[in-house]
Order: C-alpha cells, then sequence, then structure tokens
C-alpha cells in the first residue's frame, strides 16, 4: 500500500512539473509573438513616415512617365510606381496617401516623376497641386 502511495505522488508530482513546463512554454510563445507584432508594426511604421527617396541625389534621379488610369485604386497607382522604380512598397505607398493631404485626390494622367522625389512630392504631383 504504500508502494503505491508512492506512485500516486510521484504521477502527480510529475504532471504538475510537465503542466509548470507547458504553461511556461505557452508564456514564452506569446511573449515572442508580442515582440514578433511590435518589431513589424515599428518597421511598417517607420517605412510609412520615412521619407528617404529612392535615389540618392538629385543628379542621380532619373525622370519617369507614368500614366494614371480612371479606374486605377491607390495600390495599383503604387504597384505602377514601384515597377517604375519610384517606391520600394504599394502598400506603403497606400498607407501614406491615406495619412496625407492629398487622400482621394489622384487624378487620372500623364506625369513624370523623378527617383529622387518623395512620396509627399509625388502624391502632389499626381493630385494635380503641384
Amino acid at each position: 500500500m504504500a508502494n503505491r502511495k508512492n506512485k500516486s505522488t510521484a504521477y502527480r508530482v510529475a504532471v504538475g512539473g510537465a503542466k509548470g513546463l507547458l504553461r511556461l512554454l505557452i508564456y514564452l510563445c506569446v511573449v515572442l509573438a508580442i515582440v514578433f507584432a511590435g518589431k513589424t508594426a515599428y518597421s511598417f511604421g517607420y517605412l510609412v513616415f520615412d521619407e528617404t527617396p529612392m535615389a540618392e541625389t538629385k543628379e542621380a534621379g532619373q525622370d519617369v512617365t507614368v500614366i494614371v488610369k480612371e479606374d486605377e485604386s491607390v495600390y495599383q497607382i503604387g504597384q505602377t510606381l514601384e515597377k517604375k522604380g519610384l517606391i520600394e512598397r504599394p502598400v506603403i505607398f497606400w498607407m501614406q496617401e491615406r495619412l496625407s493631404d492629398y487622400h482621394g485626390k489622384i487624378k487620372p494622367g500623364t506625369y513624370i516623376l523623378n527617383t529622387h522625389q518623395v512620396t509627399e512630392e509625388m502624391l502632389a504631383i499626381l493630385s494635380g497641386e503641384n
């Protein structure tokens, strides 16, 4: 009988230790997920508010012709700008447009943009205000 009691106690201790270890692993995963989400959010926010042109100097900048069609979304315009080498990521352009004074003001037409321009300057040109 004493032997059976020792096995039962050892079993409870082992299960308690396993539960504690599992709980620790879950907490660790939650902390890592929060760190990853924070790092991703910071990187995205930095890119949205960073005003770095693609070309380092004005002399190194190249003029690029961009055609904006009537039914294009801001994201599609961003894809065109990315293909032309004017921006890095269309989703960042989309967010910058949403947060700018030029939200909803982009007009269809043919524009000449430069790789040395920052997004704010491109949006001003695309909206016909510059």
